[in-house]
């Protein structure tokens, strides 16, 4: 088993090196199909070449109110049904179909398949697809195409060609008719795609894809960079644009992983559909150089410069040495106030030691300093200062906002390095920048978890859900999901008091590589007992390359070979009070934790069976005084009086 599993990283691998080396628009000439990511109706990302397990795979171009697609989707559900190796993926490249709309007509229709976004119309051009009902049935062996051509049978055919197809392949059999011309009858099914010919001529590299690059890229490709390759010329780029090019299609780069259909974030880096037709585009005609500048000339090494003037105050963090090689776990680093008063802080930047080492830097508040490595910071209940990613080093405070950093407290960093093929010395510094005067709100920070998670082995789709209920009227900010290498999906959803739900973040591929805040372009207000659910899907199969045993099942864990469910929240309250920077913390948080994870059915109250097994019997009686209300259930401040009042919460607490 554990040689299969080897055996099939090493395929996919293989498969992605041979996807690097596809750079022209017309792949489907050579007959295999290059790796590509696209999201379905219902949200959820699909990589082709994840699919390297199934038999054959097979992709046809689709489009809503149209007989002849919806007659091929059906076949194609029923062979996807009859045989246990066939996935079967629709791509819609059609302007003005939206994902609701899809998703409605697929229900209509009751065809229980995935309709992919083309939105770009890019893989439609890739894989040569022309009209709406035609497939390509591919092996997913090497990704070549077996057949290419319509679905339904023709006049004088006994079955349909792509289920003619499928069985000579799954029998060992050569395919006996690798293609077929489109009928007349499909004339109507034409897709009007973009004419990427005729554009790439017209496409500048001065003054259209270098600016592209500048404004997406450039942060982390550039000297000094976390990159590791640096644009700082035409000549650069033309040599990379076969990887470019993939990235793209993978959705791999720009490492922006939020839904575009779902909200508005600042600092999105994401590519926006023109850029990409664009860049791809350019890249596909040979990325030509051309007339004008070249911007990238002009592109500066990365400076260690205070970009808001000098701190108020500077954490040197301790050094520390990153190895050649290898996968490390987070280093937490503790260093103790210095200061012998309070302050509140309205703005900080983090400036790392060596950018292409560090990944990310989380920076909270803490107790007493403890040793070196932090071993009395608790990141669940501190206040956290701010997150650093690349191209995301400044945070200043949302105006009225500020963070109450009391004296004798301590500093801490949780420190996410990578390694880049050579030692490298790193001591990151945090720069803090001080308020004049107490902010009229307290920028608030809870993290959404569940320790209990359970994830079995092997399983590719398991699904993991927490909340936080606001006590109060609040304003948020911004929301982190985090998971480890097993983390496949994640989404951040209000339930507001009326019951209506609204999904506010969605990230459907989620790579633990490349994590951040997403900040409202507009901040939320949410009314008081509102449910934020956090919800990550786990992907525990052999499937998933970067799953360090698929083998095991896997519970909670700070270890990256373990996993957790980890949502934060970034808010303040709408009305400010008196105790808001120093609450009734450890309580308040314990509380909330407690109600967000063990309600399993998220209906804002925790149920003597959702209580662990352990400690139910301990519980009757104490839910029988508690349930005053008789509604079967502990609400927040039944909870409260449960976590600080009796021994079972402190079980519970302990447990977290």
């Amino acid at each position: 088993m554990q040689s299969q599993y080897l055996k099939r990283r090493i395929l996919r691998l293989s498969l992605c090196l041979t996807g690097l080396l596809l750079t022209t628009s017309t792949l489907w000439a050579d007959e295999d199909i290059g790796n590509f990511m696209l999201i379905d109706q219902h949200g959820k990302a699909m990589e082709l070449y994840y699919h390297s397990d199934a038999d054959v795979v097979v992709l046809m171009a689709h489009r809503r109110r149209s007989p002849l697609v919806a007659q091929s989707a059906r076949e194609l559900l029923d062979l996807q049904n009859h045989f246990d190796g066939v996935r079967v993926f629709l791509i819609n490249a059609v302007d003005g179909e939206t994902r609701n709309d899809i998703r409605a007509d697929m229900d209509a229709a009751g065809l229980d398949l995935r309709v992919l976004d083309d939105r770009a119309q890019l893989v439609t051009e890739s894989t040569g697809l022309t009209h709406a009902g035609q497939a390509l049935v591919l092996n997913t062996r090497n990704w070549q195409v077996l057949y290419r051509g319509p679905v339904i049978a023709q006049a004088g055919d006994r079955d349909g060609p792509v289920a003619r197809a499928v069985a000579e392949h799954l029998t060992g059999d050569p395919v006996r008719t690798a293609s077929r011309a489109m009928p007349a009858e499909y004339d109507s099914e034409m897709l009007a795609l973009s004419d990427a010919t005729t554009r790439n001529t017209r496409i500048s590299y001065s003054d259209t894809v270098a600016p592209i690059l500048v404004e997406k890229c450039v942060d982390c490709h550039r000297p000094g960079g976390i990159g590791p390759w640096a644009m700082t010329s035409h000549a650069m780029v033309q040599g990379f644009s076969p990887m470019i090019r993939e990235t793209i299609l993978t959705k791999r780069m720009p490492p922006w992983h939020a839904d575009p259909e779902i909200g508005s974030f600042a600092h999105d880096i994401s590519l926006s559909v023109e850029e990409e037709q664009t860049l791809v585009h350019w890249i596909d005609a040979g990325a030509l150089r051309g007339d004008g500048a070249d911007p990238l000339s002009d592109i500066t090494p990365v400076e260690g410069a205070w970009a808001l003037g000098e701190p108020d105050l500077i954490i040197d963090l301790p050094e520390f040495t990153v190895p050649a090689t290898g996968v490390l776990d987070y280093e937490n680093f503790a260093v103790a106030n210095p200061l012998d008063e309070s302050v509140w802080v309205q703005a900080v930047q983090i400036i790392p030691g060596n950018r292409q080492a560090v990944h990310h830097v989380i920076a909270t508040v803490g107790g007493d300093p403890g040793t070196s490595e932090g071993a009395d910071s608790n990141a669940l209940i501190d206040p956290q200062l701010m997150t650093f990613v690349p191209g995301n080093e400044v945070y200043q405070y949302p105006e009225g906002t500020g963070l109450h950093v009391p004296a004798g407290s301590s500093f801490h960093a949780q420190m996410h390095y990578t390694t880049y093929g050579r030692e490298a010395a790193d001591q990151t510094r945090i720069g803090l920048y001080f308020a004049d005067q107490a902010p009229e709100h307290v920028l608030q920070h809870f993290a959404i978890i569940n320790p209990q998670l359970q994830i079995p082995a092997g399983v590719a789709e398991h699904e993991e859900t927490a909340y936080y209920q606001l006590q109060r009227d609040a304003v948020v900010y911004a929301l982190f999901p985090h998971a480890h290498y097993r983390g496949k999906a994640s989404s951040f959803s209000f339930r507001y008091p009326d019951g209506t739900e609204e999904l506010v973040l969605n990230s459907p591929h989620y790579d633990f590589n490349w994590q951040r805040y997403f900040r409202f372009s507009e901040p939320k207000n949410v009314p008081a007992g509102t449910l934020i659910i956090h919800r990550t899907n786990y992907d525990n199969s052999v499937n998933n390359t970067a799953n360090p045993d698929p083998y095991s099942a896997v519970s909670w864990g700070e270890q990256t070979s373990e996993e957790m469910l980890y949502g934060g929240i970034s808010y303040r309250y709408a009305d400010p009070a008196e105790n808001d920077a120093e609450p009734d913390r450890e309580s308040h948080v314990m509380t909330s934790l407690a109600l967000g994870f063990l309600d399993t059915n998220l209906d804002g109250k925790v149920a003597l069976d959702e209580m662990p097994r352990n400690m139910r019997d301990q519980l009757v009686q104490i839910f029988a005084d508690l349930d005053v209300d008789q509604s079967g259930g502990l609400e927040y401040a039944q909870m409260y009086v449960l976590m600080t009042q009796t021994p079972v919460g402190d079980m519970l607490t302990d447990s977290l």
